[in-house]
């Protein structure tokens, strides 16, 4: 059971009404994720405008974004995260194969090159803090400077996301199943 209510729409003041609708209108639905973070409406509605750049304005490759996206999300113990972003990875191309890899901490042994330089950079950046120079270099040969801003934007809004429901223990929508197992 979540530690912060799931909140509902009438439950909030105006402006809390307001954040909620904005909230609704971009993503088609207030799901559990920001029903939580809504307890503090102005909170959620900055935190969903940034998500709302990184999921749906950003140029950054989807196969790029979600390879950043699962890694982040598994690095966190990220349960809800992690399993709401399979089809968007699966439809990006990412099969069950990186999928498992990256759950299993496999990952980056094993992936094409393109991949494992991905997650790689992730890995060096949630682990040591840190990214290599030739971490670096290699990924921003393959994606490019904007590319590098969006991707490390991505990983710090998932990576924050799956850390905030963790912390207030947000379950998954009824009758989804975790997809991340340790």
């Amino acid at each position: 059971m979540a530690r912060m209510p799931i909140t509902k729409r009438e439950t909030h003041s105006p402006a809390g009404q307001k954040v909620w609708d904005e909230i609704q209108a971009s993503r088609g639905g207030v799901q559990r994720n920001y029903a939580a973070l809504l307890n503090n409406p102005q909170a959620a509605g900055h935190y969903a405008a940034l998500g709302g750049y990184v999921r749906f304005e950003s140029p950054l490759d989807k196969r790029v974004k979600s390879l950043a996206v699962l890694t982040a999300a598994r690095e966190a113990g990220g349960h809800y995260v992690w399993t709401v972003n399979q089809r968007g990875a699966k439809e990006a191309g990412i099969g069950e194969d990186i999928i498992a890899a990256i759950r299993e901490f496999r990952a980056p042994v094993g992936l094409r090159p393109q991949d494992a330089s991905v997650v790689q950079f992730v890995l060096e950046l949630l682990r040591q803090h840190r990214v290599s120079d030739a971490t670096y270099n290699t990924l921003q040969k393959q994606i490019g400077d904007a590319a590098i801003i969006d991707m490390l934007v991505a990983v710090a809004y998932y990576h924050g996301l799956a850390h905030c429901l963790q912390a207030l223990e947000v379950e998954l929508p009824e009758g989804v199943k975790s997809a991340l197992t340790y």
